[in-house]
């Protein structure tokens, strides 16, 4: 953007009039002249700002939900935050399908059934992850057969 000398002139001249002029009609009429030379100069030059392209958008690759639990399998081998949510999300499970889902996720964090105390135990990680699904897994199938005969 090229700012115009001759506008700067001419814009301090209703300022210098704002300024030096006794009267208080005069000040406020200069101050509306500043103002609208002030309207056309903001208004009268274009701003070029380039907008982002929408290819670039567009590009961004997303994780599918397999490699987001990949990922949070991998680090919680090494890590206890990874581990933790983990638990979370089977202390999760478990709040679902029961009947008090506030209730139960709580029960669950302080007092662990037995596939959080799997999980939780010594030992390789994967090993008992594996462990702690199963008994999920046994879980869910008992508690789907007692809906379906109750």
């Amino acid at each position: 953007m090229k700012f115009n000398r001759h506008a700067l002139v001419i814009a301090m001249i209703p300022l210098a009039v704002a300024i030096i002029a006794g009267s208080y009609l005069v000040r406020w009429l200069a101050v509306l002249a500043l103002g609208g030379v002030l309207a056309f100069l903001l208004f009268g030059f274009e701003i070029r700002v380039p907008l982002p392209k929408r290819e670039r958008l567009m590009r961004a690759e997303r994780k599918t939900d397999v490699e987001r639990v990949t990922t949070l399998i991998e680090r919680a081998k090494k890590g206890k935050v990874a581990r933790s949510l983990i638990e979370e999300k089977i202390v999760e499970i478990y709040a679902t399908i029961s009947e008090d889902y506030n209730r139960t996720f709580h029960s669950l964090i302080s007092e662990p059934n037995d596939a959080l105390k799997v999980l939780r135990s010594e030992g390789d990680f994967l090993d008992n992850l594996e462990k702690a699904l199963k008994i999920v897994e046994e879980d869910l199938y008992e508690n789907r057969r007692g809906k379906r005969q109750g």
